[in-house]
């Protein structure tokens, strides 16, 4: 019995192709060629008839003689390449001419290549089969990559549900937020809490890197964070609770800053414990400036037995803004970063302005800096006000 021919893996699969030229001669050539290899065979004696069977046809390759009456070779590809539905299509040029200018100036419209009359059967083979084979390489690509967008922006909708979707107001405290990820999904957590004797729980957290495992862990601190055993009010109890969590990470290549505070109204005290995580700024009028702490090493690496708990009086009128990071390092088209000072400037200047103003004026300086830079990190930003003044 005959074996079955192995089919290469560079085999094309069956395509539409459609043959122009206004020889008789030269159109008979091609399609004995070409028969037998599987692919749906078209032809045209003109520009303008190709043109017509492209519209109905929608062919995955032309092969496209040059010099023909009327709408030539050039005036063809031109036309296909102007056009959104067509412009994909590929075209080689069929052409007895040799000069290095026509066939620049067919590559430049568009042509993917060139074969020079006489026509050898193998060559157009050969030039057929690849081309159709890497069209269909991006087909697939195209493919993988449109199905991979929707899974992730499905997993940022995910995601952002696990975010607070309504920021609560406590006592005389409020609360607004930005959130932005570097692509789709990202590391960034951020969350308010109300706890007993009109207190406030705010935790702000970084997962290092970001995409797909940035995001599961921070789904898991955000997991971690709502089940302490007891209410989240001692901050280094909360940051050692959520870091026993991770014992099956410590020793990884992963880690996560987290600042996490408790805001008492009754007293206009803040205390809180830093793991690695930048300290917020206190808007205090036109002054800008870190709030002090003592800090230790992020969470997810190993055991911390020590974690300082600090404080910070507050006054009617303050502001304090956490943030993560991908806000002071981001960066603009010559690599420079954003950094502090900066931030600290902006606030500075628009402290005069509502809570979401405020953050907004934030967020345009921050783009104006970048200049039209994508972020290569995730942006968080969570305002908190002390009194009513500024909602």
């Amino acid at each position: 019995m005959p074996q079955p021919k192995a089919v290469s893996k560079n085999t094309p699969k069956p395509a539409t192709i459609l043959i122009v030229d206004d020889s008789p001669v030269n159109l008979q050539v091609l399609v004995r060629t070409l028969d037998g290899t599987g692919h749906r065979i078209l032809v045209a004696t003109s520009g303008k008839a190709a043109i017509e069977i492209v519209q109905r046809a929608q062919p995955d390759l032309i092969l496209l003689d040059v010099m023909m009456p009327g709408m030539d070779g050039f005036e063809v590809c031109r036309a296909l390449k102007e056009n959104a539905s067509t412009r994909n299509i590929v075209i080689i040029f069929l052409s007895a001419l040799g000069e290095v200018a026509d066939k620049v100036a067919g590559l430049n419209m568009g042509a993917a290549d060139y074969i020079t009359k006489p026509i050898q059967a193998d060559e157009v083979l050969a030039r057929v089969a690849t081309h159709l084979f890497q069209q269909q390489l991006e087909r697939e690509v195209r493919l993988s990559r449109d199905s991979l967008d929707r899974e992730l922006s499905s997993a940022a909708e995910m995601q952002r549900l696990i975010l607070p979707r309504e920021l609560p107001r406590i006592g005389n405290l409020t609360f607004v937020a930005h959130y932005q990820t570097s692509r789709y999904v990202g590391g960034d957590y951020y969350d308010v809490v109300e706890l007993p004797d009109n207190r406030a729980g705010v935790l702000i957290a970084d997962v290092s890197g970001h995409g797909a495992t940035s995001a599961i862990v921070m789904a898991m601190i955000r997991a971690a964070f709502h089940a302490c055993p007891t209410p989240p009010v001692d901050p280094p109890s909360v940051l050692r609770y959520i870091n026993a969590q991770f014992r099956f990470l410590w020793g990884s290549a992963l880690l996560a800053t987290a600042f996490y505070a408790v805001i008492d109204n009754a007293t206009r005290r803040m205390s809180f414990s830093c793991a690695g995580h930048p300290p917020p700024l206190l808007v205090r009028g036109r002054n800008v400036e870190p709030v002090r702490f003592d800090g230790t090493i992020p969470l997810l690496l190993a055991e911390i037995a020590d974690i300082p708990v600090c404080e910070q009086g507050l006054e009617p009128g303050d502001r304090l803004l956490f943030y993560t990071d991908g806000i002071t390092e981001r960066e603009n088209g010559s690599e420079e970063l954003y950094e502090l000072p900066r931030l600290c400037d902006v606030l500075s200047r628009s402290q005069s302005l509502l809570s979401e103003q405020l953050l907004r004026a934030v967020i345009e300086d921050l783009d104006a800096f970048a200049a039209g830079e994508e972020p290569h990190d995730d942006q968080t930003l969570l305002l908190v006000s002390v009194g009513s003044q500024h909602t």
